[in-house]
């Protein structure tokens, strides 16, 4: 293994991550504190999710296509830093928000997995060298939120914009020094009706992909609104970091252990990527302070942790090599994109109209059917 195309690779998604944790993360909040309603924020979020499902599409296509990640990747984020700008000086203009904001959505979402992608080209699907690679982002990520939180409550939003300008420039240094990715299957030249059927052929991914949709439905209002939950137990922005702490540092663990959890069967991980997120909307239902949605972020992400190698290595294993951009792209979209469009299309309307409470009972109901589903045995 070269030691340095994996500190490369490993600080090129540090910096992805830390650009999310300082600004994406608490833009919903910044629009909050600039007089924004909760069901503006929630529209806004549904478009921003959207648009991240059809650019997940779009550019794990033109991954695939063109064979690369990196060509794609850079353009994207110098589109992404513009956005990220128009959005903090137009915070409070909901004409200029309702469309920067799904644009950002429709660039930087995808590019997660795009990177993810990326790393496990270069070494050649390894899932232990893409798990050391990848949790490493989770522990910054917990650090940045952290402090984060803190500045933005002594020194005001304006923290936001300065920290993420520092974490894109780092990026793009890093994304123009790594080697691009390779492949050995044929280009894709289009994307047709028979690519899709192979796509969906195995049964696994098929699973997958149906599992991360109500998973992602029932768990998107809980994470996008969280600011809202934390105010209603009596938390503020200085929670939002500190839960964005205790989310990022659970995950690492897990996501370090991608090659030993591939040991377990998938019908245990389906189980324990279900279960656990029903187990935080639960103790979030019930919240009395911030401390038990803290609580519940614990057990989500631990869930996350197992989903996120779990879809990684279904989507290597169980997808031709010419499609596995497109896979990797839209096991993301559908799980944070798609299935948050549906959930936060209602969830500030429903938070605005009968309160927190209906909102989180109404995404408990919806997590019990993916965890009966998960207990049904997987075919081959």
């Amino acid at each position: 293994m070269n030691r340095k195309f994996f500190a490369l690779f490993s600080a090129l998604e540090i910096m992805f991550w830390g650009f999310h944790a300082s600004f994406i993360a608490f833009a919903s909040a910044y629009m909050l504190s600039c007089g924004v309603s909760n069901t503006t924020v929630s529209l806004l979020l549904s478009g921003f999710l959207m648009c991240a499902f059809m650019g997940s599409v779009i550019f794990g296509g033109m991954c695939d296509r063109y064979q690369t990640n990196k060509r794609v990747f850079i353009p994207c984020m110098l589109v992404v830093y513009a956005l990220t700008l128009i959005i903090y000086f137009h915070a409070g203009n909901v004409p200029v928000l309702s469309v920067c904001y799904p644009l950002l959505g429709f660039f930087f979402q995808p590019q997660g997995a795009n990177v993810d992608a990326w790393v496990l080209s270069h070494y050649d699907h390894d899932q232990g060298i893409y798990g050391k690679i990848r949790s490493m982002p989770s522990l910054f990520y917990a650090v940045i939120c952290a402090g984060m939180g803190r500045l933005i409550s002594c020194f005001g939003y304006r923290v936001m914009p300065v920290c993420a300008t520092g974490f894109m420039l780092l990026m793009l240094l890093c994304a123009a020094a790594a080697p691009d990715a390779h492949s050995l299957a044929a280009p894709q030249t289009h994307l047709s009706a028979k690519d899709v059927k192979r796509l969906f052929a195995s049964a696994p991914y098929r699973r997958l992909i149906v599992l991360l949709f109500l998973i992602g439905l029932a768990i998107a209002p809980v994470n996008n609104l969280k600011i809202v939950l934390l105010e209603n137990v009596g938390g503020d922005v200085s929670h939002v970091g500190l839960d964005s702490f205790v989310s990022a540092l659970t995950q690492v663990p897990f996501i370090a252990m991608a090659g030993l959890l591939a040991l377990l069967s998938l019908r245990i991980r389906f189980m324990a990527m279900a279960f656990l997120p029903l187990t935080t909307i639960l103790l979030v239902r019930f919240a009395a302070s911030p401390a038990m949605i803290f609580a519940g972020s614990f057990f989500y992400n631990v869930a996350y942790g197992v989903l996120l190698v779990t879809m990684r290595e279904v989507t290597e294993r169980f997808v031709s090599e010419d499609l596995r951009n497109l896979g990797h792209n839209l096991s993301d979209a559908v799980f944070s994109s798609f299935s948050g469009v549906i959930s936060l299309m209602c969830a500030g309307a429903i938070v605005d109209r009968f309160g927190v409470s209906a909102m989180v009972t109404l995404c408990a109901l919806i997590a019990v059917i993916p965890s009966v589903m998960s207990l049904k045995k997987l075919k081959a």
